[in-house]
């Protein structure tokens, strides 16, 4: 891969957080007001439903707000899909102009909403996605994949037959809460892949994901002991898992 060329096609961060409730309308469109005032924008667009069953006690609400952007946009979708689910905050910012700019709407865009929401929130859950695309040298990127990513045997290979027009691969690691460091040994997971669109280049998906507690097997209860704290601001989370992508690209570029 050729580091210097990787570029982040979006960005999508989500928190997890309770005690889980109902939200009307009325403080939905509060909450949409708080965030436009937060992000001095006056066209973010409002959409406002609930969900799940029609009982009252049971329902769930959603909101979307959402704003173009060139060829991409940033959206924000808060929701839960009943009281006894946790509510959900998702940002996501495709083709986003530069990472300083994605990290300061997260911190602002999450401060707004949760400030807006009445009540006090713990957070449970922290995730960041990333998608971004990479040169290859030799601009040739399923050969890249076959020949030095992945490397297997030529005559296994050969036996799929020819032209190979597509390769991927997929790669999970099950961190475990580190209660001394909340950003310390998340949960991953990387895809590489051929880039459809363009086959000079790969493409890149990262899910990296910082939970309370790790059960370890199922049915097994949490050890307090060991709960992470999910304390940070959304840029923190997404800087360390953008800095770690980078590290992986520049470890593989030959």
């Amino acid at each position: 891969m050729i580091p210097e060329s990787l570029r982040t096609r979006g960005v999508f961060f989500a928190y997890m957080f309770g005690p889980p409730r109902f939200v009307p309308r009325e403080e939905a469109s509060r909450v949409h007001g708080k965030v436009c005032d937060a992000l001095g924008l006056d066209d973010l667009a409002f959409k406002y439903g609930i969900t799940g069953a029609p009982e009252p006690a049971a329902r769930g609400f959603s909101i979307t707000m959402e704003r173009t952007e060139g060829k991409g946009g940033y959206k924000v979708e808060v929701d839960n899909q009943s009281p006894a689910s946790p509510i959900r905050l998702l940002m996501s910012y495709t083709w986003p102009p530069s990472l300083e700019e994605v990290k300061e709407r997260l911190d602002l865009t999450a401060d707004a909403v949760l400030q807006g929401i009445e009540g006090g929130w713990t957070r449970v859950m922290a995730e960041v996605r990333l998608r971004a695309q990479v040169n290859v040298r030799g601009n040739d990127a399923v050969k890249y994949l076959t020949e030095r990513f992945v490397s297997p045997r030529p005559e296994w290979l050969d036996g799929l037959g020819q032209p190979l027009a597509f390769a991927s691969a997929r790669f999970e690691v099950d961190g475990l809460p580190s209660p001394s460091n909340s950003l310390e040994n998340p949960r991953r997971e990387l895809t590489v892949e051929v880039l459809r669109e363009d086959r000079r280049c790969v493409y890149l998906e990262l899910m990296t994901q910082w939970v309370q507690g790790h059960p370890g097997t199922p049915g097994a209860t949490l050890d307090l002991e060991k709960i992470r704290a999910i304390d940070q601001e959304p840029s923190a989370y997404m800087e360390e898992a953008y800095d770690w992508l980078t590290e992986r690209v520049q470890g593989l570029g030959v």
